[in-house]
């Protein structure tokens, strides 16, 4: 059951819907940002600066086919088909059924079909030629260019195509739709390595010369040049725009060139390539940012990383820490100037294991002992300094600490890790044995490998009673060594988890051990698109609300609308809440859809789209938040009494 508090009404929609009916915009690939950059088709201004996002690889074409738009990644090899809104609808590439992709290009929806230009041999590719797909991303063909080395952009042309070469030579030939040659179209030395085709409005055809440094104008029944403009900065794209102007692009951004004033102006800076037109004519969601708080939070490990065997012994020596089981973990602490006292010296009954350099051996107590979680019928002795609760340890042979070698290793350990070796002249030993209900294991004098001086034996204890699983870990006196080697001390629980980050020992106090925790965000979505024909009611789902006040069952949200999108989002740490990662991405908040109050973690509020309300192509913003009682902190410490959604940019249209 969810219950609505009264709030803000939605009286206020017709000032949501966008004055700009979005319609036709040219849209490039910027690498500096890895975005789709999308601009008027009728002056070059900038639309969008962030269309949407795409992979960080080179995307080089990105064009029409029935609404959704098509992305040419070059260096990755593929083609990506998303729709209006930059949800990826499916992939094609690098390998396909007929052959593969390498190096690819530009691409042109012609007839029905998409062609694609490809130089490489890669995947299983042709060079120099089209491969062909269908609208619904279907391999067709493969047709090889006889006399087109190196094509990098492809065009329709009164009925057959139009293909530019980046190769000296053969500027641009002209092919039918199969792949058969019809004749050169242009070459000269004033087309040095052509990089985009286009259609001009008297017919004929624009063509950007990479290393001409120019765009020029060929004649649409002779292909002789026209007119020549100039263009630094290897040109790349060119279009041109409603209001006779080009649109141009290089690696130093968009610009307009005035063909009144004959100058050329950047409006936007960065590294752009082809320009094409897409008309956005497909209602969709899109879902931007992400929730907080996610990810894992670190709460199953107690560690300190020692720089070198001295400074190892300045902080153990003569001290202790224990370990007190809670059921799933326990609670540890230091124990300062406890360990002569607390040490037993081995019994004449005790036996030797772990007798060699880097090696383990597996013993197996009179008893399964208590360990969280469970019980351990056997535990595994490194002689590097490991005990693990397990018939396998977590490290066998290393004798080389690191953080992230326990962050991966499954099994409940304790460490004083480090490179000892009971094998070596004059060592002392690794002993285990039961005395009452205790396990002991005792490294006793046994030597550390490596510096000076020769002899300097460390002694070691682990204590575990074995009808409660109470561990105690004691450091009688540790190697003089001045070896720079690390050592690792401390204790994680079973299972692998995030690198453990060192600290000090010496200040653990009561500090709690349990399994590590999944922090799951708050995830907002909407469903149905938008179609504004007449009519659609979306709903909008926000999932992972938590409790209140927890064991209370309740939950409590509310959501905004705003005409404004922050796509990178706003920290608000410090300012709604405590703990970095929760972020605003709406820059207004015009609408309040009204706060719920809730028995499930899942709250939805309903929307009616309509054609009397909203425009074709208007966007909004919505980003939900969940409340949280603040004098409850949630399990990363998080104590703001607020949690963000992801945003939803919900753009209009009739289908």
């Amino acid at each position: 059951m969810t219950r609505r508090i009264p709030s803000f009404a939605f009286v206020a929609a017709a000032a949501l819907a966008s004055a700009l009916s979005a319609q036709q915009v040219l849209v490039t690939y910027d690498a500096t940002s890895d975005r789709l950059i999308a601009f008027s088709p009728v002056d070059g201004s900038v639309v969008d600066t962030n269309y949407f996002p795409v992979p960080a690889t080179v995307q080089v074409s990105a064009i029409d086919v029935l609404g959704d738009l098509w992305v040419s990644e070059q260096t990755g090899d593929r083609i990506v088909r998303y729709d209006a809104c930059g949800n990826v609808l499916g992939t094609m590439g690098p390998t396909l059924a007929g052959g593969g992709l390498d190096n690819i290009r530009g691409m042109a929806f012609v007839n029905g079909l998409v062609y694609v230009t490809n130089d490489g041999t890669a995947n299983g590719a042709s060079a120099d030629s089209l491969v062909v797909f269908d609208p619904a991303g279907n391999y067709v063909n493969t047709l090889l260019l006889s006399n087109t080395p190196s094509p990098f952009s492809v065009m329709a042309w009164q009925g057959d195509l139009l293909v530019a070469s980046f190769a000296a030579g053969n500027d641009v030939h002209r092919y039918t739709t199969s792949g058969a040659s019809v004749g050169l179209f242009h070459d000269s030395t004033a087309v040095n390595l052509a990089h985009q085709i286009s259609q001009a409005s008297d017919g004929n055809v624009w063509c950007s010369t990479f290393t001409s440094n120019t765009i020029v104008k060929l004649d649409a029944n002779t292909g002789a040049i026209l007119t020549t403009l100039p263009a630094s900065g290897n040109p790349r794209g060119v279009h041109e725009l409603a209001n006779g102007n080009l649109l141009w692009t290089n690696s130093a951004g968009a610009h307009v060139y005035d063909t009144v004033a004959l100058t050329t102006s950047l409006v936007f800076p960065g590294s752009c390539y082809h320009v094409n037109p897409f008309t956005h004519v497909k209602a969709c969601h899109k879902n931007y940012g992400a929730g907080c708080h996610a990810g894992v939070l670190d709460r199953s490990n107690v560690m300190q990383l020692f720089p070198d065997i001295a400074a190892a012994k300045a902080a153990l020596d003569g001290n202790a820490m224990t370990f007190v089981p809670t059921g799933n973990g326990y609670v540890a602490s230091w124990a300062a100037g406890v360990a002569s006292s607390l040490y037993v010296t081995p019994t004449a009954s005790a036996v030797i294991i772990a007798n060699a350099d880097s090696t383990t051996t597996t013993i197996t107590p009179s008893v399964a002992i208590p360990v969280p979680g469970g019980s351990a019928a056997s535990w595994t002795v490194s002689s590097n300094g490991v005990l693990t609760a397990a018939a396998t340890g977590n490290q066998t042979t290393s004798g080389t600490p690191t953080l992230t070698a326990t962050a991966t290793a499954t099994g409940l350990a304790f460490y004083t890790w480090a490179n000892h070796n009971p094998a070596e002249t004059g060592s002392g030993k690794v002993k285990w044995e039961e005395i009452g209900s205790t396990l002991y294991i005792t490294f006793e004098g046994v030597e550390f490998s490596g510096g000076t001086p020769t002899l300097a034996p460390s002694t070691f204890q682990w204590q575990i009673d074995t009808t409660t699983g109470f561990v105690t870990m004691l450091w009688v006196s540790m190697s003089a060594s001045n070896s720079t080697s690390d050592m690792l001390v401390g204790c994680t629980l079973a299972g692998a988890g995030p690198t453990p980050v060192s600290q000090a020992l010496s200040a653990v106090v009561n500090t709690v051990l349990q399994p590590d925790a999944t922090l799951v965000p708050v995830q907002l979505s909407a469903s149905p698109a938008p179609v504004i024909n007449p009519s659609t009611t979306v709903t909008y789902s926000l999932t992972n609300v938590p409790e209140f006040v927890p064991g209370s069952g309740i939950h409590i949200a509310t959501m905004f609308l705003s005409l404004n999108q922050l796509p990178g989002g706003l920290d608000l740490a410090g300012v709604l809440t405590t703990v970095p990662g929760c972020r605003a991405y709406v820059g207004s908040l015009d609408v309040d859809l009204g706060g719920a109050v809730s028995l499930s973690s899942t709250i939805t509020w309903s929307l009616p789209f309509s054609n009397t309300v909203f425009f074709p192509g208007s966007k909004l913003s919505a980003q939900g938040v969940a409340l949280f009682d603040p004098a409850f902190p949630l399990l990363n410490g998080e104590n703001g009494g607020f949690l963000l959604s992801n945003g939803v940019l919900s753009t209009t249209f009739t289908q």
